[in-house]
C-alpha cells in the first residue's frame, strides 16, 4: 500500500463514531462484515451494526479519475427484539435518529463527499426479532 493512501474503509469507524456521539439509547453500536453476521451471532436490542457493502466506479473504471474517486456504500441495521407492533414504533423512532445523525455528514472533506441516503435492501424478520437497514453512500477520494 502506498503511504499516501488513505484506509480505505476507514469510513465504517467515522460512522460508528458519530452514530455514538448523537444517539444514546442503544444498548451497541458495532461494525460487523454483512448482514448474516448480525443475524446469526450474540444480538442485544436495540443495536446498530454498520456494515460496508460494497464500491462503485464512476462510469469509465479505467480512467484516472476512477482509480482516486469512488462511491462507497455502507449499511446500517437496526435490531429490535419484540413483539411486531414494539418492533415497528421503535424502529421507526431509532432510523430517524440514524439518519439525523449521518445524512449531510462527513468526517473528513478532503476524503469524502457528504452522505447521502440510497435505496437499502428490504426488512428481514426472524423468530422476534427485526433488522431494519438503511443505506447510505458516500463519494470517497482515494
Amino acid at each position: 500500500m502506498r503511504p499516501d493512501r488513505p484506509d480505505h474503509l476507514a469510513l465504517g469507524k467515522h460512522i460508528v463514531t458519530q452514530l455514538k456521539a448523537q444517539i444514546s439509547d442503544v444498548r451497541q453500536i458495532v461494525q460487523r462484515g454483512e448482514l448474516t453476521d448480525v443475524t446469526s451471532g450474540e444480538q442485544v436490542s436495540p443495536s446498530l451494526y454498520v456494515i460496508y457493502v460494497r464500491d462503485v466506479l464512476p462510469g469509465d473504471g479505467q480512467s484516472q479519475e476512477a482509480q482516486n474517486h469512488i462511491l462507497q456504500q455502507w449499511m446500517v441495521v437496526a435490531a429490535l427484539q419484540g413483539s411486531a407492533d414494539q418492533m415497528l414504533a421503535k424502529a421507526g423512532e431509532l432510523l430517524a435518529k440514524v439518519r439525523a445523525a449521518l445524512l449531510g455528514w462527513t468526517p473528513d472533506a478532503g476524503l469524502y463527499d457528504p452522505l447521502q441516503a440510497s435505496t437499502p435492501p428490504a426488512a428481514l424478520y426472524a423468530s422476534d426479532w427485526g433488522y431494519f437497514p438503511l443505506l447510505f453512500t458516500a463519494d470517497f477520494y482515494a
